[in-house]
């Protein structure tokens, strides 16, 4: 009850300035304006792309007439009385047609829908200035411009000033000039290495020494990294934590009231590999905190401070290599800003890590936990830790009227009470208001005493002169949902519509092809995630000296089309130049282990795919759904009974990550392996058991083959990386016309599993 009471105080608030205006013939003006955009919507979806008639619908019911009947029924909603509830059978299609023609058309049709919105907005706009009302005048304008951005009396009217060759407001310049700030620290920062040293067996920690567990020490500038990770990752985990403090010291330049100083933060950090090990460490420190704290750490947790007696001691269990690199930017962002708050606290380790990764890997309540009570498909989608998931999220709740958690309940929602739309409105709302002021966050963050939602309003709005947390819920919305040029040059998104190509169609069904060849089932395409995949299509046909295993799954920042975010997608997009045969390029992309992982995987849905010319990429990552029913946990490569399997890959092609592998394992010199044999656990959790458990047997004729064993789901190089995935490498090639036998273990919360397969070269 005091939720729906927060969330009507702050819809009413955010409406006060235009209550009044809620005339016959502003409500007449709506009406026509919400059918114009049904009637487009409606055409959108019939043609096959469901997710652009969503956003349009959304759009609709929040910002025209949220009681359009037909809009509300075409998203599930279901009359009770005198309110809409979304039918709990109603299952929304998602799947787009890959149809060039029909994209094409639509876009024109928009084009024509927003010239006519523009224009209508436009008369209103000036039929209120005549009138003296300027702040419906000033509403309308602003509608103008998110429509028609080239129309010339809306920026005079709004003030407009040039803004990196577009025209905005005063704060539309602070965003997107303290954006600009912060995007390019991070990628500056990207290219930086800092000096790492690793320290023998004395340095120890009292707190580990007390859990009996076996870990390696590195140290930097400063800080320090326990854990039992492989020393390179540690290491990189301190580079990326000293690129974070230079990232925050760029962002929160010329702001004060912040914990600036690292000497005063938690520096000592522990990362094992296993869940049980963490609840180890927690178990022999059980003395450091009550009870009641220690249960709730070891049943939903996987990160937590100790303090007590000794330096405190950040511990956690992150489940993968990449999740040691969220865990110290994130450690880093959350010191230095200095915020008690749960919901706070984790929108700005959100905020950075997802600058730094575009991925995310850690949660205050542990990902795995929260996943076991999810049900639909969009709780899942909240636990995906691609920030480009999380942003098509971000955009739907910003079009959301009075659903949601509202910003003024973030600084009273405690951990355990932390609901799945909480996340992603924490997260997003530090995300925009970092880059307006980021004293606002830390402001918010000092009203935790308050005693709900209302009180924290009244009270932030008296210490801001007035500004209020609606206005700052305007403003996150408007960024969120592009509402003018120069916030759409922020955000930086492919124009709907834009990410389809000629021979899609023909790509799809032949990736389709080629994963039923290996008894997987068929996926679907999506417009919307082919977005990052036109990019890096665009950048490869630009550039192309980008070529080869390490080039091609990366992009330079300071070539044509290069970025940060476009080089972080790279890493797990899967790519081809020169591809002319679809069959025979998925045929060829099972021998590159992280690639055969997307033609394996029984959890994914659905793909981004675009392809021009000879340059191929798709997205296989953010369509990863739960295992359909009666599907086991995990897949082995080559399966039971394979023949013609090939004996040998080159180092050479396969990248850079497998070279530094042989190297760390004493086999720099090897030019040629055997046939890389894997296990897919798939998903987006980690691999499926105890991370140092996993023993690959490999004989031919009773003789054993040796090689090397490789946790493979940390990488930032698709070739040989991907979420869930161990792979084992022969050292020499595989005997030609031999039986292999091949015996996988690991161990997990029920014990042992085992899986024993032949094939034939």
């Amino acid at each position: 009850m005091m939720r729906r009471a927060c969330q009507l105080f702050l819809l009413a608030v955010a409406l006060v300035a235009t209550a009044s205006a809620q005339s016959s013939e502003e409500l007449k003006f709506r009406g026509k304006q919400a059918d114009t955009l049904h009637d487009y919507a409606a055409s959108a979806f019939k043609k096959g792309f469901p997710r652009n008639a969503r956003r349009v619908w959304l759009m609709l019911l929040s910002e025209y007439d949220t009681d359009h009947a037909e809009a509300r029924e075409a998203l599930g909603y279901e009359r009770v009385g005198s309110s809409w509830s979304v039918d709990p059978r109603f299952a929304y299609p998602k799947d787009d047609t890959p149809n060039p023609s029909a994209a094409a058309s639509l876009r024109k049709s928009w084009e024509k829908v927003a010239k006519k919105i523009a224009k209508a907005h436009g008369k209103m706009a000036a039929d209120y200035e005549a009138a003296g009302r300027s702040d419906m005048s000033r509403a309308h304008y602003e509608k103008v411009l998110f429509f028609d951005p080239q129309d010339e009396a809306a920026r005079a009217a709004l003030d407009h000033k040039p803004v990196a060759g577009l025209t905005g407001t005063d704060l539309e310049l602070t965003l997107y000039e303290r954006s600009q700030t912060i995007e390019r620290a991070v990628a500056e920062q990207s290219e930086v290495d800092y000096p790492v040293e690793v320290l023998d067996g004395t340095a120890t920690h009292p707190f580990l020494e007390k859990a009996k567990v076996e870990y390696a020490t590195v140290t930097s500038e400063h800080f320090t990294l326990r854990g039992d990770y492989e020393e390179s990752a540690l290491i990189e985990a301190a580079v990326n934590a000293e690129r974070a403090v230079r990232v925050m010291q760029a962002a929160y330049e010329g702001y004060t009231g912040f914990s600036a100083d690292p000497r005063r933060w938690v520096r000592d950090w522990s990362f094992f590999q296993n869940k049980d090990t963490y609840k180890q460490v927690l178990n022999a420190n059980a003395d450091l905190m009550s009870a009641s704290v220690l249960e709730f750490r070891l049943e939903y947790t996987s990160g937590s401070t100790l303090t007590g007696g000794a330096s405190p001691l950040r511990v956690a269990s992150p489940g993968s290599e990449q999740g040691i690199l969220d865990g110290a930017v994130r450690a880093v962002a959350q010191a230095y800003s200095g915020f008690r708050t749960d919901a706070l606290r984790e929108g700005i380790g959100h905020t950075f890590v997802g600058m730094f990764f575009n991925n995310n890997r850690q949660f205050v309540v542990d990902q795995r936990e929260q996943l076991r009570t999810t049900t639909g498909e969009e709780d899942l989608e909240r636990y995906s830790p691609n920030f480009d998931t999380w942003k098509d999220l971000a955009l739907e709740a910003a079009w959301q009227l009075g659903d949601g958690t509202p910003a003024a309940r973030l600084p009273v929602i405690t951990a355990d009470k932390f609901p799945n739309d909480a996340r992603i409105k924490a997260w997003s709302f530090c995300d925009y208001v970092v880059r307006r002021d980021p004293t606002l966050l830390r402001d918010l963050d000092g009203l935790a005493d308050q005693n709900n939602p209302i009180d924290v309003e009244k009270k932030f709005t008296a210490d801001h002169d007035g500004l209020s947390i609606a206005q700052l819920e305007k403003e996150w919305k408007d960024f969120w949902t592009e509402a003018s040029p120069v916030l759409k040059a922020i955000r930086d998104n492919n124009e709907p519509l834009t990410a389809i190509s000629k021979d899609v169609k023909k790509w799809l069904e032949e990736f389709n092809k080629a994963r039923k060849a290996q008894n997987s089932t068929e996926v679907t395409w999506s417009e919307s995630y082919s977005g990052r995949c036109r990019d890096h299509v665009l950048y490869l046909g630009a550039n192309e000296d980008a070529r080869g295993p390490a080039a091609e799954q990366d992009q330079d920042i300071d070539l044509e089309g290069g970025s940060h975010l476009g080089g972080m997608f790279a890493q797990m997009a899967l790519v081809a130049t020169g591809a002319r045969k679809p069959k025979d390029l998925f045929r060829a992309w099972l021998d590159l282990p992280g690639y055969r992982d997307a033609l394996l995987n029984n959890a994914l849905a659905t793909v981004g795919l675009y392809a021009e010319k000879s340059i191929v990429v798709m997205d296989c990552i953010r369509g990863v759904r739960r295992l359909p029913k009666g599907e086991g946990g995990y897949r082995v490569y080559p399966g039971a009974k394979a023949s013609g399997i090939p004996v040998s890959v080159r180092v050479a092609d396969l990248g850079p990550e497998l070279a530094e592998l042989l190297d760390r394992h004493g086999h720099g010199d090897k030019e040629v392996l055997g046939y890389p044999i894997s296990l897919h656990h798939f998903g987006t959790g980690g691999v499926g058991g105890a991370r140092d458990s996993y023993r690959c047997a490999v004989t031919i004729r009773g003789e054993p083959v040796e090689g090397v064993l490789h946790v493979a789901d940390g990488g930032a190089n698709r070739h040989t990386s991907a979420p869930g995935m161990i792979v084992f490498y022969p050292l020499e090639p595989l005997r030609k016309g031999a039986r292999v036998e091949v015996v996988w273990t690991f161990e997990h919360g029920q014990g042992t599993s085992r899986s024993a397969v032949e094939f034939d070269t």
